[in-house]
């Protein structure tokens, strides 16, 4: 059922209001009801490569000139790194973040390089931050290489290390940036990748407004339309004064509240968590009923 069908639907029950406002009020309670609760079907998982650190090796220089952004290579791959990547020159300890790579042997900084103009320079390139590529996410729930990566703040990993000189094999993780606008979330690891790891990114999926009238939820569409029903029983009588649309009200309510229990009991039974379970007396409860309203542990 698409967002055209549940807003004709309702458009029967609630002739006082107008359309615009039932999309409206559709997409207030598909957002409320996505925020309601762990639901397992927004929850997926996907990977990441991180991109070890890489020092010049022989034979392999940049050029670069002061108060110029261009860095020129000799025998370099440049490709392997991208935008936001940083490049530290010799022994110099200012590190350059890199605005755009141009080709293999060609890259251009976000600021004008400050120090000596030079022609045969080494150089040591390295990511920390990364972006998983679905381009979906809402919330980052945990990363795993091995084991899950500890979630810290940017304050911790400033304390702990902040010029992120540090490498080795990832431990921490921290939310670097995230715009729900477009289901872009950006995370730093630490120590920085002393080589190419891949890690497992698990992650709650971004889930947009209907907006056009063939956009269908991704969950019950009964449920969707139950609660905004309730709603536009109440805003009718806000309008109107009849208290008819009260009684109404009461009645979408309790539809609503069932349809709610019904989809939080479907969820739980395909969900991870186990459907053998014990209370607080050890009793087995083979029950997802059960699960949905108690504290429970796994019983292995």
């Amino acid at each position: 059922m698409n967002l055209r069908l549940m807003t004709l639907n309702i458009k029967e029950f609630v002739p006082v209001l107008s359309q615009v406002v039932i999309k409206q009020r559709v997409n207030v309670r598909y957002k409320q009801l996505l925020g309601a609760e762990n639901w397992e079907f927004v929850k997926d998982s996907t990977t990441v490569k991180l991109v070890g650190i890489h020092s010049s090796v022989t034979g392999e220089t940049v050029a670069m000139t002061t108060g110029e952004t261009l860095v020129t290579g000799t025998a370099t791959t440049f490709t392997n790194f991208a935008a936001g990547d940083f490049i530290r020159f010799g022994s110099e300890s200012q590190p350059y973040i890199v605005s755009t790579v141009n080709s293999a042997t060609s890259i251009t900084l976000e600021t004008t390089y400050g120090g000596t103009t030079d022609t045969d320079s080494t150089y040591t390139m390295k990511r920390t931050i990364y972006t998983p590529s679905v381009g979906n996410v809402s919330e980052i729930t945990s990363i795993v290489y091995q084991n899950p990566l500890g979630e810290v703040s940017e304050g911790f990993l400033n304390a702990l290390d902040p010029e992120r000189s540090s490498t080795g094999q990832p431990q921490y993780y921290r939310i670097f940036s995230k715009s729900k606008a477009d289901g872009l979330v950006t995370f730093e690891v630490w120590p920085t990748p002393d080589q190419d790891y891949v890690v497992t990114v698990f992650y709650k999926k971004y889930i947009s407004d209907m907006t056009e009238d063939t956009d269908e939820p991704v969950f019950r569409p009964e449920l969707i339309e139950a609660g905004a029903l309730w709603d536009c029983y109440r805003m009718a009588f806000a309008i109107t004064q009849n208290p008819a649309w009260i009684g109404l009200a009461r009645d979408a309510k309790t539809d609503f509240g069932i349809l709610l229990r019904d989809s939080i009991i479907e969820d739980i039974s395909t969900s991870s968590v186990s459907t053998v379970v014990r209370d607080v007396m050890s009793a087995k409860v083979w029950d997802n009923n059960f699960m949905a309203s108690h504290d429970v542990e796994g019983v292995l």
